[in-house]
């Protein structure tokens, strides 16, 4: 069946208002009908069974026939602290990483990072990367859409990054204890639920100030083994050995 996101504000009582953009895919490309049943998420957790139905307007709205509480989010809540990917390496990392489970996604700019962003630029790039995000959760069944945090400098992420909490760096420069090893150690520790912040370069990584700071701020400096992967695939596999380890992935 298929999955359109709607805003709390477009849904009264039982009543749904689709935004443009998904009105125009329910009418122009998916060509539904009056009558027929599609689901719909407010991206906060709850999903809706609902009818097709024309508004007083005369567009097509819904009705709820039926509402439910479904969660689909693993019990390890990552936020993915990602070095701005220069093209649309950005655009996947954000696509993927909703898609296994993320929580949240904090885009920085590191000393080695390519694309600069900064004003009315980097406002229209999160715009993208929210959208991105809610596209995704779409297609992947999810009902909580994860945020997108605004672009920030690395240095003041960590300078603000609480020493109490669990953190991870990916930093392949020096031999480092491998993730499997972190992620027992932090098992043993801390069982999930747990929040945990994934930090990963971009191209070109880290330089070694930022990862002496970060190691100052109570992250662990890991790497995920002898060949050096690109920033888009890191990301991703990282996430996905946590959520096995943790327990999301069967």
């Amino acid at each position: 069946m298929h999955r359109f996101f709607v805003a709390d504000n477009q849904i009264s009582g039982e009543q749904i208002r689709f935004s443009k953009t998904e009105l125009h895919h329910i009418e122009k490309v998916l060509r539904l009908m009056p009558d027929d049943e599609v689901i719909i998420f407010d991206g906060r957790g709850k999903e809706y069974l609902v009818m097709l139905q024309p508004t007083t307007e005369g567009e097509l709205g819904g009705i709820i026939l039926q509402q439910t509480v479904t969660d689909r989010e693993p019990v390890l809540k990552i936020n993915l602290v990602q070095g701005i990917a220069k093209g649309e390496k950005m655009d996947l990392i954000i696509q993927k990483a909703v898609e296994l489970g993320v929580s949240r996604i904090t885009p920085v700019l590191t000393d080695r990072t390519i694309v600069k962003l900064v004003g009315e630029k980097a406002e229209k790039k999160l715009q993208r990367w929210q959208s991105i995000a809610r596209e995704a959760c779409k297609q992947c069944r999810r009902n909580q859409i994860p945020e997108i945090a605004p672009v920030s400098n690395l240095s003041d992420y960590l300078n603000t990054f609480n020493t109490g909490e669990l953190g991870i760096m990916l930093y392949e420069t020096e031999p480092r204890q491998p993730l499997r090893a972190v992620c027992n150690n932090l098992k043993d520790k801390i069982p999930a639920p747990a929040d945990l912040d994934l930090l990963v370069g971009s191209e070109g990584g880290f330089s070694p100030p930022e990862a002496e700071l970060a190691q100052r701020n109570g992250f662990i400096l890991t790497g995920l083994g002898p060949r050096i992967l690109r920033t888009e695939t890191a990301a991703l596999v990282a996430s996905s050995i946590l959520f096995y380890e943790y327990g999301d992935l069967d």
